[in-house]
């Protein structure tokens, strides 16, 4: 069998940041091989659409074969409508008040569809599908990884980039679990839209609001995520889905054995709660909860989880995790995705550098310790904005709200006919 060329990388995972490294180091001719636990290439349920923008969308850009792919913009959620990304806050207590941002000649914001997205990343990329990793083993000189069909194959260097419940990550913790869960309550819901339900959604927002019940302290403090997924193709109907959130002290006590009241709760259940929790809303910023039918409530409900790794527990080695499964947060500003696609570009261009530099050992040591590094920082930066958003909500009082690099700006209101 011939040798595979220095270094042969494997890749756990073909989502967002997996798929993007793949596309790096082939357009840089470096070997890989990369794993997807699922059957097929669209059968994730997990996810909607998400936010790409500021230098990550600049970077992506130019990082990707944009002439194999196409331009990223073919992605967009808001297809075939020809309107800009644009996402709005609001504040109960001043419901008639527009902040936010939108996609304009300030400042570029692709809203992918997380399918459509995967779609274009996936073309060139041939992704070994149903290999479930089951276990990892090293040696001084590779990295091998076995999958629950009993194959195998061995590399110089493993990522793993398959989530925040990362098998990589397990192994290079030693089954220690960093998983905590956020104190946060969540739940989903989901509905297809067309006519003047349709068209009053994009009066609020093109492709996104958040509403804040921002009482600090009290038990009503909660958000609603409002957003549209995509469009069909004739343009007359929107495929939203909200996630609600509230501030929930008992969360971060639960467990897998013990989980939040949301992962045995009926559809019933869930629908009775979110309609309970934003009946302080305003009519007009409620709609969308109240549109939702029961059957659009997604049950088992789930616990938002964080990962924020250290670099004592990362160890600079020939194991590397990247993505959600060295970083994981809440929804609320859209870092996580900017992390993921920023951790996969700068990864290639370090694996990069292993290559043309033939680097091992303490030389490569000290290579992937520059790229852990600067991910560690980017990944806590990212932490520390998006997960205390929900109940330091209150003391933004001038509205510096931040999201994508910017401050919230108020915006007027606007009439849209489809």
């Amino acid at each position: 069998m011939a040798t595979k060329p220095y270094p042969h990388i494997l890749i756990i995972g073909a989502g967002m940041s997996g798929l993007t490294l793949a596309h790096q180091l082939r357009k840089n001719n470096i070997s890989f091989s990369i794993f997807e636990r699922d059957p097929t290439t669209d059968s994730r349920t997990q996810g909607w659409a998400l936010s790409l923008f500021g230098p990550a969308l600049a970077d992506l850009e130019a990082s990707m074969p944009l002439g194999e792919l196409g331009p990223v913009d073919k992605t967009s959620h808001l297809l075939p409508l020809g309107l800009p990304a644009q996402f709005v806050f609001y504040d109960i207590t001043r419901p008639e008040q527009r902040l936010g941002v939108i996609s304009d000649d300030s400042g570029k914001i692709v809203r992918a569809n997380r399918q459509r997205l995967r779609d274009w990343l996936l073309q060139g990329i041939n992704v070994q599908l149903g290999k479930r990793l089951v276990r990892v083993d090293e040696d001084d000189d590779q990295v091998t990884v076995h999958f629950a069909d009993g194959t195998s194959e061995s590399g110089d260097i493993l990522v793993g980039a398959e989530g925040t419940r990362s098998v990589v990550r397990n192994h290079i913790l030693r089954g220690q679990d960093v998983m905590k869960p956020l104190a946060l309550g969540s739940l989903v819901g989901e509905v297809e839209l067309s006519g003047d339900d349709f068209a009053h959604q994009l009066t609020l927002a093109h492709s996104g609001y958040i509403v804040m019940n921002s009482t600090l302290g009290s038990d009503d403090q909660s958000a609603v995520f409002a957003a549209l997924n995509k469009v069909s193709d004739d343009g007359k109907t929107g495929y939203y889905y909200f996630i609600l959130l509230w501030v929930d002290k008992q969360a971060p006590n639960t467990t897998d054995d013990n989980p939040t009241w949301t992962v045995g709760a009926s559809q019933e259940e869930l629908a009775a709660f979110a309609r309970e929790k934003t009946q302080a809303y305003p009519d007009h910023l409620r709609v969308l909860v109240d549109k939702v039918p029961v059957g659009g409530y997604r049950s088992p409900g789930f616990q938002l989880q964080g990962v924020q790794l250290t670099a004592d527990q990362l160890p600079a080695g020939k194991v590397m995790v990247i993505g959600d499964a060295a970083h994981s947060m809440t929804p609320f500003r859209g870092e996580a995705g900017v992390c993921a696609f920023t951790d996969a570009l700068k990864f290639g261009r370090t694996l990069t550098r292993v290559r043309d530099t033939q680097s091992k050992v303490e030389e490569l040591k000290k290579l992937l310790t520059e790229f852990r590094d600067d991910m560690l920082v980017r990944g806590d930066w990212a932490i520390e904005v998006s997960n205390p958003v929900l109940e330091d909500y209150g003391r933004y009082s001038n509205y510096k709200f931040g999201t994508f690099g910017k401050d919230a700006v108020p915006m007027a209101k606007e009439n849209i006919a489809i």
